[in-house]
C-alpha cells in the first residue's frame, strides 16, 4: 500500500474504525463470559454486545489498542510505515512523521508492534535446511554496577548473545562465483541469557522442526542437538571460509547490526528481541506480494500486549 493509497483509505477516524470492525468480525468474535460467537453491533457506543450473555465487548477490546488513548488513525499511520518499508524507523523520527505531540507514545506504541511481530513468526517453525550460528550484539544495560570496570570481550554486559537460525537450501544451478550457492528461506533470531547446551536445545525445539538438517560451525554448546533434529553437520570452520559455509546467517547478521546501530544507535538489553522481531518480520515477508499493512492489523486485532 503506497502512501497516496493509505491516505485514501484512512481519511478519518471513522474510516479506521469500520476497517477494525470489518476485520475483527471476519476473523470471529468470541464473547470472554459464555464463549459464544453470536454478537449485534451499538454503533453509538462502538461496541459489540453478546446474544446470549448481554457482555460488551469493545472495538478494541483485546487488540493492541487495547485501553490506548491515541486515536486508531494514528496506530493505522504507525503500522503502515512500520510494515510498508525494508529499512526500520526511529521512534523520534516516527513522532514526527505522524504528527504525535509526545514521544512516549510512540515509542510505546512501536514496541507493542514489535511484540506482535514476534508472536507472528513465533507460530511457524523453520525446514529443511538451517544454518546456526550465535552473535553479539551491542546494547546498553543500565542494571550493571558501575562502581566496576566494564568488562570486556565476550563476556562483557554491553554484548547480548543472540541465537540466529536460518533457512538455507543448496543451489545447484547458481555458477556465478560472486553469488551464494543457497538460497535462503526464513530466519528467526533469538535473544540468549546464556550461550549454553540448555538455552540453546530450548529455543531449537521450539523454533525448529524435528525433521531439518542443522549446519553450523563446532562450538561446544551446540553438541546435543543431532537429538533434536533428523541430521547436525557440525564443522570447524576458518574466519575466512565462514561465508562459505554459513553464508546466509551471516550475512543476516551483519545486516541486523548495519541496521539497529544505523537507524537506533543504541538499544537497552531488555528491548532487544523487540527490534530483531520487527528485522525478521520484514525479512521473512519480504517476497510476499499482499500487503504487510493488512497482515498487522488481523495480527494486532488478536495478539494483545498482555
Amino acid at each position: 500500500m503506497t502512501l497516496f493509497d493509505f491516505y485514501k483509505s484512512f481519511p478519518n477516524e471513522e474510516s479506521c474504525e469500520h476497517y477494525l470492525k470489518q476485520e475483527r468480525e471476519k476473523e470471529g468474535l468470541v464473547c470472554t463470559k459464555c464463549n459464544q460467537g453470536k454478537f449485534y453491533w451499538l454503533k453509538s457506543l462502538k461496541a459489540w454486545k453478546c446474544a446470549n450473555c448481554g457482555r460488551w465487548l469493545n472495538l478494541t477490546a483485546g487488540t493492541l489498542m487495547e485501553k490506548s488513548k491515541v486515536p486508531l488513525l494514528t496506530w493505522f499511520k504507525v503500522i503502515h510505515l512500520m510494515t510498508s518499508t525494508k529499512k526500520a524507523f526511529s521512534a523520534l523520527e516516527m513522532q514526527k512523521q505522524v504528527g504525535q505531540k509526545f514521544y512516549e507514545p510512540v515509542w510505546y506504541m512501536m514496541q507493542k508492534i514489535r511484540i506482535s511481530m514476534g508472536k507472528r513468526d513465533a507460530r511457524y517453525r523453520l525446514q529443511g535446511d538451517i544454518e546456526i550460528d550465535d552473535a553479539f550484539f551491542e546494547v546498553v544495560d543500565e542494571n550493571r554496577d558501575k562502581t566496576k570496570p566494564m568488562m570486556q570481550g565476550r563476556g562483557s554486559r554491553r554484548q547480548a548473545i543472540v541465537l540466529v537460525m536460518v533457512e538455507s537450501k543448496p543451489n545447484p544451478k547458481q555458477d556465478n562465483p560472486n553469488k551464494k550457492k543457497r538460497i535462503m528461506g526464513f530466519a528467526k533470531m533469538i535473544v540468549l541469557d546464556a550461550l549454553t547446551k540448555k538455552s540453546i536445545n530450548y529455543e531449537v525445539q521450539n523454533a525448529i522442526s524435528p525433521t531439518s538438517i542443522v549446519i553450523s560451525d563446532k562450538c561446544s554448546s551446540y553438541a546435543d542437538l543431532h537429538e533434536l533434529v533428523k541430521e547436525h553437520t557440525a564443522k570447524v570452520i576458518p574466519k575466512k571460509e565462514t561465508l562459505e559455509h554459513l553464508p546466509w546467517v551471516h550475512t543476516v547478521i551483519a545486516n541486523a547490526k548495519r541496521q539497529l546501530l544505523g537507524v537506533h544507535h543504541s538499544i537497552h538489553r531488555e528491548f532487544l528481541q523487540n527490534y530483531l522481531n520487527e528485522f525478521c518480520y520484514k525479512l521473512n515477508r519480504r517476497t510476499f506480494s499482499d500487503d504487510l499493512f493488512n497482515r498487522m492489523i488481523v495480527a494486532g486485532a488478536h495478539d494483545t500486549w498482555y
